[in-house]
């Protein structure tokens, strides 16, 4: 494809370098904004009359006239090719990633390798002027940044200076960093070189290392200044530098095989492509310290909204936890406990006892305190309720999160009191986050999209509640609640083909929970509406194996299929049949997630996501992953991780250790997708579904079954083949 903007990044390691082919500039981060320090990278080939032929990522050179990108989750990879010198040049950028490795993850080094070979296409027609020999060049320069000629290549630093606001203290931290190479010569203050000779070898090749190192605290928690993780795994950049150099093979087989556990599946290029923008967009926004006591921080940034782990976007982004790395959402699901508010600053008396989560954890460099302007109390309760039940399931630990018994207590009690009518139905802290969409969908006290939410939160709390085992147990009083809504809902919201959006008709009592001003009185505009948010409460409960209680799910698909038929524009679907072209792709792409599991594929609507962010991601302002159309303010966003849900819904994989089920439903007869919260990355073995069709029979068989033991495996659809 043609180059767009997108980075190279650690886990939480605040190592950012984002290659921006329309501004040619490459830019570097740390704590600030992500677009900081602009950097001139010349990438490319000095020939013998002294001209340069470089990568779009500098103004100081000419581009080669064809270049192309490709990236996996842990490589950058520009292809460019000059036809009247007869040169193919190839830089890979490798960021070390691999599951639950945390000393790969979060190290801040880089491998770039360059290549240049003549074209095969050329060898036996003459071009203009062939390139026989020359040096291949990589070159940085930039305002406000200190260069220094080392033995093996340079070193340079820039100041990284957090954003103000908000209340928040200033804060700068110098950022070393370092270019290293063991076979080219270091040439002035900041630019390394190495010549080729391509009538005595077939490929030219340079080599680098590139690393930061930055032992300041970064991030404050709760008033305590804290430092990277990495410091805590490496004593010293010299150790780091050690360990990259003399594991540079290993690591990258570990990348490799992850790299090709989302290439080689029958989900599509798009997808594959889509997934790795997207997991670099969240991992910019990652920060992991190490506390004092020994205990770590994990927080993750809202793109350019700058809040640490809000719930309601965790929440879809967890699926990339449970699909790779389960203990990242673990630290999270801890760290939320420490935010709850006190129910009766929304409830008023009726809220005493009772208690619901803040929106975020803080904001900027400062954790501590919800930085957004207002709360979300029952869209980011239900969303904690229902990860920590996913998360029981998948990992079967009921002894962590029994320790939370008392909380979720808490809030299940502020969800069923959050409903004053008496109708099952959650009508007091219902403003969310789906903030440009209808005043219906945003402001509706009676929300098909929330009650669905609470109940399938308040079944899943009945679940953990069975499994504590606890004589105190509450699990009747919750799933009582639960079917009290789904009655309600069942008889007064299905309007004939579609569930209205709120069963509140009329403006009255509305207020806009950012102005603080009531809504003109009059009918709710959208009420009626169809809209892609109806279902968006199940998918934990399908991934999870909880049983689903009395929904007629036969409507909620016929549901899913009308409403995206109403709502579709060229990108996705917008919230609902009336709001304007505005598309959140992670809402559009966990719609489709639950619309598998109800049996009706909607997966090939990636195609739509991944054809906007290739539209924007080489123009003015582009900014990696956007999650909503019109370059909304919602880039550098970390929610495009809500793609590691694809191949776990294609398959149809629902999975209780603390049952001992996997049930697999998959919604193609035909696919080829990993099954990843199954797999033992130390091994490097992912069990592989496959389901074949042959003479009008599907079959399915599963590779490294011996990862499944212990597990009750059952198939729907197609029969599964024997070990």
């Amino acid at each position: 494809m043609r180059p767009i903007a997108d980075a190279a990044v650690t886990l939480g390691g605040r190592f950012n370098l984002i290659f921006h082919p329309h501004d040619h500039k490459l830019y570097q981060s740390a704590v600030g904004p992500f677009l900081e320090q602009p950097l001139d990278l010349t990438i490319g080939l000095r020939g013998a009359d002294g001209r340069l032929w470089a990568l779009p990522f500098t103004a100081g050179a000419d581009h080669f006239p064809y270049v192309e990108q490709f990236g996996t989750l842990t490589t950058l990879t520009y292809r460019a090719v000059h036809p009247d010198i007869g040169v193919e040049l190839v830089a890979r950028v490798r960021a070390p990633f691999y599951p639950r490795n945390t000393g790969i993850s979060t190290a801040p080094v880089y491998y770039l390798d360059i290549a240049v070979r003549r074209l095969a296409a050329f060898r036996h027609i003459p071009c203009e002027s062939p390139l026989g020999h020359g040096e291949i060049v990589f070159a940085l320069s930039g305002d406000g940044v200190e260069f220094e000629r080392t033995e093996r290549g340079f070193r340079y630093e820039f100041t990284s200076s957090g954003r103000a606001g908000r209340g928040v203290p200033p804060l700068r931290v110098t950022v070393p960093t370092w270019v290293e190479s063991e076979d080219a010569e270091p040439f002035g203050d900041s630019e390394v070189r190495r010549e080729f000779d391509l009538t005595a070898e077939e490929t030219g090749r340079l080599s680098l290392i590139w690393s930061s190192w930055v032992d300041e605290p970064v991030l404050e928690v709760f008033g305590e200044q804290t430092r990277l993780k990495y410091t805590d795994v490496f004593e010293s950049r010299a150790e780091l530098l050690a360990w990259a150099t003399a594991e540079k093979g290993r690591i990258a087989k570990r990348c490799d095989f992850l790299d090709r556990t989302f290439q080689d599946w029958s989900l599509g290029a798009a997808a594959s492509d889509l997934t790795a923008l997207a997991f670099h967009s969240f991992l910019i926004n990652t920060w992991w310290t190490r506390r004092k006591d020994g205990r770590d921080w994990f927080s993750v940034w809202e793109g350019r909204c700058y809040y640490h782990s809000t719930i309601d976007v965790e929440y879809n982004d967890a699926l990339l936890y449970f699909a790779l790395w389960p203990e990242l959402l673990e630290m999270l699901l801890d760290e939320w406990a420490e935010f709850e508010a006190d129910g009766a600053g929304t409830l008023g008396p009726q809220g005493k006892g009772a208690s619901f989560l803040c929106h975020d954890m803080g904001g900027d460099h400062v954790v501590g305190h919800q930085a957004y302007p207002h709360h979300m109390e029952v869209e980011e309760t239900a969303d904690y309720l229902l990860m920590l039940a996913a998360w029981a399931a998948f990992t079967g630990n009921v002894k962590q999160v029994a320790k939370k018994a008392a909380l979720c207590r808490r809030l299940g009690e502020f969800l069923v009191r959050a409903d004053t009518t008496g109708n099952g139905i959650p009508d007091a802290g219902t403003a969310n986050t789906i903030d440009d969409a209808s005043p219906a969908v945003q402001f509706g006290r009676e929300q098909m999209y929330l009650a669905v939410k609470t109940q399938a939160a308040l079944w899943a709390l009945a679940e953990m509640e069975q499994q504590w085992d606890a004589k105190d147990s509450q699990a009747e009083r919750w799933r009582a609640f639960a079917s009290k809504g789904i009655k309600t809902l069942e008889e007064q919201a299905w309007l004939a083909d579609h569930y209205a959006v709120t069963l509140t008709r009329s403006t009255k009592g509305l207020v806009n929970p950012w102005t603080g001003e009531p809504l003109a009185e009059g009918e709710l505009a959208g009420w009626d509406d169809y809209s892609i948010y109806t279902a968006n409460g199940l998918l934990y409960l399908f991934l999870a194996n909880v049983k689903i209680p009395r929904w007629k799910l036969n409507r909620f698909a016929e549901d899913a299929e009308n409403a995206a038929r109403t709502t579709m524009t060229p990108y996705g679907c917008r919230h609902s049949s009336t709001s304007d072209r505005i598309v959140w792709f992670s809402q559009n792409m966990w719609r489709d997630y639950v619309a598998a599991y109800l049996g009706v594929d909607m997966l090939n609507n990636v195609e739509r996501y991944w054809d906007y962010q290739v539209t924007t991601g080489g123009t003015w302002g582009a900014s990696l992953y956007y999650d909503t159309t019109e370059q909304n303010f919602l880039s550098f966003y970390p929610r495009g991780a809500t793609v590691f849900g694809m191949p776990l819904s294609a398959a149809g994989l629902s999975l209780s250790r603390l049952e001992g089920q996997l049930t697999l439903r998959p919604v193609r007869s035909t696919l080829r997708v990993p099954l990843l919260p199954l797999a033992d990355w130390e091994q490097m073995r992912v069990p592989v579904l496959t389901v074949s069709r042959r003479e009008g029979v599907s079959t399915a068989r599963i590779s490294e079954r011996d990862l499944l033991e212990g597990l009750t495996v059952r198939t729907i659809g197609p029969e599964l083949e024997p070990e």
